[in-house]
């Protein structure tokens, strides 16, 4: 069995997949190799460049201090054990004790990714804007029978060329 540590300079990373490198230890604590962080030059094919760089060294363990749900479910569906360190502030033998390591089994227990929490984020933002100007006679804006240059009740915007008269909407909801 072979265990990898996520690792920055000489210590655990924060984080699994903002590691500067990779080190690879068997089952007595000694250093097998280290290898860079495929992040670097795949880009957006970094977790399945470092899951198949985990495989081909026969990695079964995985220990970090962080990881995003992504990355967890990717590892846990290539059948690889994680283990999240339980303190930052351990020394070198520690890290490789399981003693010293809390089981990952599931991907929510991963951090949530950033680049969904913004997406859901700017979903919801247009629809509560929209809930916001929006009558609730269906007329958007709140400018029933307003007119062009009516001003909106909801968004304070006055209609004119290019307004809710035109067919073009308001702009408020952009």
């Amino acid at each position: 069995m072979t265990i990898v540590i996520a690792m920055t300079q000489d210590r655990p990373a924060g984080h699994f997949m903002k590691a500067e490198h990779f080190a690879l230890f068997d089952d007595d604590g000694q250093a097998l190799a280290q290898f860079a962080n495929p992040r670097v030059t795949e880009g957006c094919g970094a977790k399945n460049a470092l899951i198949a760089m985990l495989k081909a060294n026969q990695v079964t363990r995985v220990v970090t201090r962080h990881i995003g749900e992504n990355a967890l479910a990717g590892l846990l569906d290539a059948g690889l054990h994680v283990y999240q360190l339980t303190n930052g502030r351990l020394n070198p033998t520690q890290w490789l004790s399981p003693a010293y390591w809390q089981p990952l089994t599931d991907a929510s227990q991963g951090r949530p990714a950033l680049q969904q929490m913004k997406q859901q984020q700017q979903q919801q933002q247009p629809q509560q804007r929209k809930a916001a100007c929006h009558s609730g006679r269906g007329r958007g804006c709140g400018a029933q029978g307003s007119g062009l240059g009516g001003q909106h009740r909801g968004c304070g915007k006055r209609q004119g060329k290019g307004g809710h008269a035109s067919g073009q909407g308001c702009g408020c909801h952009e």
